[in-house]
């Protein structure tokens, strides 16, 4: 019996160990905010959409909506000895207010990575691109809600996406990726990617350069397309090309964010677009005022050349750690499309509001 509980205590002692170098933790959000526009058809990132009674690139009724994607996720790390760890993370995205789920399942980020203390981390799987992280978090709002400057930052560019063997919906996320972060040295970090076209899309690859330290945020990204297949050939040889800088000055953080995009790049006419913003965040009231302006202007030779703008403005109130009351506004405006000096196309202007609750677990 002595021998028995002797090796009872020894398995316990092992499996307490294995736990403590092993974790997996449930992660997630919910957000839900009512909003309203005025059916303006001005292009204006994270407008509620239309309805058959309310035409324009806006809904005039009221609408429910997630301003922050909601999701579902799991990450874990193992502990490997040696300076070395495994991670995974996978992440399911939905929207709460009818309960769809997005396709394809995880389509948030799902990759494993092998990772060194010393060396960086190579992950494998579906990730951001290295060129999204100076974008996002140039946007105060965080490429959320009705005040996002959100994919208009890339100037016209999106990351092509092979989706279980089929072309999927291009976004700011790749699929097939091999990539490479560093450590950190002394706030400087690299972090590079290529994504296999698998004769579906073709191949994407791209870096970022991030420095980050006591009030200075500074970052430049990269990113292009190969060739892909007769499909996609109008995309080959897109690219993208943004920079950005900030600076906390305590009582207001000052953001200053670039784009240069080349599309259609596989076509006779190639097109090059550029996109400027400056924005700022500022402590008051114990919460977070937010402000931006942005400047889309796209190449002459466009069907649609009307230049792009907006202001936003957004008011953050957490009322704890995990639970954050927001009002949000958009103004969108668009100049007339021309060519040869004849007018082709005109837009009225957009302008959204709305007021939310996001919680985090």
């Amino acid at each position: 019996m002595k021998k028995s509980l002797l090796a009872l205590a020894v398995l316990g002692a092992f499996a307490g160990a294995a736990s403590a170098q092993s974790s997996v933790t449930i992660y997630g959000s919910l957000d839900e905010a009512v909003a309203k526009g005025n059916g303006g058809t001005a292009p204006n990132p994270g407008t509620p959409a239309p309805s058959p009674t309310s035409p324009g690139t806006n809904s005039k009724a009221w609408n429910l909506i997630q301003s922050n994607g909601s999701r579902l996720g799991f990450r874990g790390n193992e502990d490997l000895g040696g300076g070395l760890s495994a991670q995974f993370q996978i992440e399911h995205r939905f929207t709460p207010e009818d309960g769809a789920a997005a396709n394809p399942f995880w389509a948030g980020r799902s990759y494993v990575q092998l990772s060194s203390a010393s060396a960086g981390r190579v992950y494998l799987g579906r990730e951001y691109t290295p060129a999204f992280w100076p974008a996002v978090k140039s946007d105060p709002f965080g490429w959320d809600g009705v005040g996002q400057e959100g994919s208009k930052m890339w100037a016209g560019f999106l990351t092509p996406t092979n989706i279980g063997g089929a072309i999927g919906t291009s976004g700011v996320r790749s699929s097939n990726t091999v990539g490479y972060k560093s450590p950190n040295w002394g706030g400087f970090t690299i972090n590079g990617a290529v994504a296999l076209g698998e004769d579906i899309v073709g191949r994407d690859a791209g870096f970022n350069a991030e420095y980050g330290a006591g009030p200075i945020y500074a970052a430049f990204g990269y990113e292009k397309i190969g060739t892909g297949t007769a499909a996609t050939a109008a995309a080959d040889g897109n690219s993208l090309v943004n920079f950005a800088f900030h600076y906390d000055f305590g009582m207001v953080k000052p953001i200053f964010y670039y784009a240069r995009a080349k599309i259609n790049a596989g076509t006779a006419t190639p097109l090059t677009n550029k996109f400027i913003s400056i924005a700022a965040l500022a402590p008051i009231g114990g919460g977070t005022l937010k402000a931006a302006y942005y400047r889309l202007t796209p190449d002459d030779l466009a069907a649609a050349n009307g230049r792009e703008t907006k202001f936003s403005i957004g008011y953050d109130y957490p009322l704890s750690k995990r639970t954050n009351l927001y009002a949000d506004a958009g103004l969108a405006r668009k100049a007339d499309n021309v060519t040869a000096g004849v007018v082709t196309g005109t837009s009225s202007n957009s302008n959204v509001y709305a007021f939310g609750v996001k919680h985090t677990f």
